[in-house]
């Protein structure tokens, strides 16, 4: 059987700037509890990076052993930063034990040309 990896390759192609991406992390039956804690904690810590422009996360309403995470950050070199701090390194542990994720519930998005950054502009 083979390990999961839980460090997301970060492409050298991505497009330069504002860098988004989403998660999906499941828990293992069970841990829900930990798992949002682990999930909270981090959340706090990321929101402090420098690099890091947004960074939210929910449970799913209907599943809730389901999370989404939300992320923004400055720039691919920002997101690569981010990967190599102790708190995310921390989180990857918790997954380990209280999820069954691994590095492929990340997504990397491309924001579609015209769309609305904010709702304050949609209004």
């Amino acid at each position: 059987m083979t390990a999961r990896g839980f460090v997301p390759e970060v492409a050298a192609d991505l497009p330069p700037g504002e860098r988004p991406m989403v998660a999906v992390v499941r828990a293992v039956p069970g841990h829900e509890e930990q798992l949002a804690a682990a999930i909270t904690t981090l959340t706090g810590s990321v929101r402090r990076e420098p690099g890091c422009l947004e960074f939210r996360s929910f449970r799913d309403f209907a599943n809730p052993g389901v999370f989404h995470l939300y992320e923004i950050y400055a720039d691919p070199d920002a997101f690569r930063a981010h990967l190599a701090t102790g708190h995310v390194a921390d989180f990857f542990t918790a997954l380990a034990r209280h999820s069954t994720s691994d590095a492929g519930a990340l997504v990397q998005l491309v924001e579609l040309p015209g769309s609305v950054t904010s709702s304050a502009e949609a209004r």
